[in-house]
């Protein structure tokens, strides 16, 4: 059986970066990671500059 989680990662460099980040958080809180879906990307921006990636992520990990 398997649980859904949703989370969001972020990066000042890229999208992959905010990816990576989201996954890298997931697994060191214990969770076994099975795939995961980018449900949205988005980021922000302060003083008209770009300040930060981003990205939703559907995550399948094991269900506790």
């Amino acid at each position: 059986m398997f649980q859904m989680i949703e989370v969001v990662g972020t990066s000042g460099s890229g999208f992959s970066e905010a990816v990576k980040d989201a996954v890298d958080q997931i697994t060191k809180k214990g969770h076994q990671i099975f795939w995961f879906e980018v449900v949205e990307q988005r980021g922000s921006v302060k003083d008209g500059r770009l300040k930060e990636y981003q990205v939703k992520l559907k995550i399948g990990t094991s269900f506790e």
